[in-house]
This record gives structure tokens, sequence and C-alpha cells, in this order.
């Protein structure tokens, strides 16, 4: 017998299993039991991603609230101290702080979010140049339907992109609100009482968008805001931001808090 007869490397395949060598590849259970734990573990991760991912977006959002919040200092600090107005559906007046609107917003009807004019126009709005740095587009012209990310919310959903704009100004700024002491040019900052408390910007739900203009205790009193993992992120006249739970954003509208974070006169 040849003495190479034997070597491992002469061997055949059911050799080398008989006499407990090594194998190639995976069984079928083995690779049953792989798949099965790269699901779990797929499974553990995903609510992890998707809620980093929300609060990425809702980092984005918030920093362009701070953003616009800044703009409206600005325009007031050229404006004689007063602030620009929330504005009302499709009104335009020069100092409203965005242009356009409609009536109804057809959440389940996309095709008419295509038709003229639909959505909001920041590039006619009084703080536009603040904001962004062009020059504002006078006069306003319904066929423009420019985005600019500064106005826009990451999580408002494809209503929102059409939108254009997806942050709600508080109507109580407005001069034609009917507060006793708002004269015709509007709220002068350095008259707002407790800016800290006094709400300039909401993350208003798309659906509910009529208006860039936020009127507490009617269509969003009910709970309609966009919120980031539970949270509605909210600008104040001071310029900082907080996110806040959505029973909280409810429940300041109602008549026994409204007037301390709404009227910019109420003083406790």
């Amino acid at each position: 017998m040849s003495r190479t007869a034997n070597r491992p490397e002469n061997r055949t395949g059911s050799q080398v299993a008989a006499c407990g060598g090594s194998r190639f590849g995976f069984t079928l259970l083995e690779l049953l039991v792989v798949v099965a734990m790269v699901a779990l573990l797929a499974t553990l991760l995903l609510p992890a991603l998707v809620k980093a991912k929300e609060q990425g977006r809702s980092s984005v959002c918030k920093n362009n609230m701070r953003q616009l919040g800044l703009a409206m200092v600005l325009y007031a600090d050229d404006d004689g101290d007063y602030l620009p107005w929330p504005g009302d559906v499709d009104r335009n007046w020069h100092p409203d702080w965005v242009f356009g609107g409609q009536n109804n917003n057809y959440p389940n009807q996309p095709e008419k979010w295509k038709v003229t004019g639909f959505g909001f126009h920041a590039e006619s709005g009084s703080i536009f140049p603040y904001a962004t740095g062009f020059q504002r587009v006078a006069p306003h012209r319904d066929d423009i339907s420019g985005t600019f990310r500064i106005y826009h919310c990451p999580s408002a959903g494809l209503l929102g992109e059409a939108l254009r704009v997806n942050f709600s100004m508080n109507e109580e700024l407005d001069p034609t609100s009917g507060l006793p002491k708002t004269t015709g040019a509007g709220v002068k900052l350095s008259n707002v009482v407790s800016p800290t408390q006094k709400i300039l910007l909401i993350n208003e739900e798309p659906a509910t968008m009529k208006n860039a203009s936020f009127k507490p205790g009617d269509t969003a009193l009910d709970g309609h805001f966009v919120v980031h993992e539970g949270r509605v992120n909210v600008g104040f006249i001071d310029g900082h931001l907080e996110a806040m739970k959505d029973r909280k954003v409810r429940d300041i509208q109602t008549a026994s808090q409204q007037r301390r974070y709404f009227d910019p006169y109420y003083r406790e």
C-alpha cells in the first residue's frame, strides 16, 4: 500500500466527514436559525430607528420655527417694533406674514392640490426677506408655487408639501382680532406681557390650515397638530421653543388658560 493513501489531502469528502473532519456550507436548519435571528434583531431595532428618524424631523421643524421667529423680530425692528400680522384666508394684506390660503384644503383629494393658487405664498409675505434673504415678490402672483424649506415641517406629509407653509401664527397678534389694546398697526413687540409664555407659532395639522393663523379654540381644539413622538412644536414670542404634549396644547386653548398663552396683553 502506498504511504500517501491515507493522507487527508487524498481522502474523499465522505471519508473526511466520517473521520470527524471539517465540512463545508450550512445545513438548512442552521440557515433558518440565522434568518430568524436577523428578523428578531430587525424587529427590535426598527422602533428605535423610526423614533430616531422622527426626532431628526422634529429638530429640523424646531430649527425652522426658530428662524421664522427671528425673522419676525427682525421685521419688527424695521417696522416700528410692530410684529407682522397672522392674516386670514387669502387676505393678502401687506403686513401679513404669508399670503394665500383657501377655505377647503381637500385633504383626501390630492388632484386639487395642483390647482393654481392652492396653498400659501411665503414669497409674498412680509417676513420673506428676513427669513430667506431674497426679495419679496410684489405684487403677489398666484401662479408662483416655489417651496422654501424654512417654512416647512418634514413631518407634514404630502398635503404639507402642497401647502408649502406648515406653521400658523397666533391669531390674537392680528389687529383685526378684536383685542382692546391692539392698534391698527398691530402689536408692538415691546408691549407684549410675559413674552416667554405667549405663543408666536404652532405646528398645525395641514388639513386644518385654511390660513396661516392659529385661532385658539377653533378647528385645532380637538388636537389637529403635526405630532413628533407625541409632542407638538410650539414657538414663543421671546424666541424659545417647546415640544408640548398634544394634550397640553389642547388644554391651553380652554377658557381658563387661553388668555395666558395667546393674549399678548394678558397679565396674571
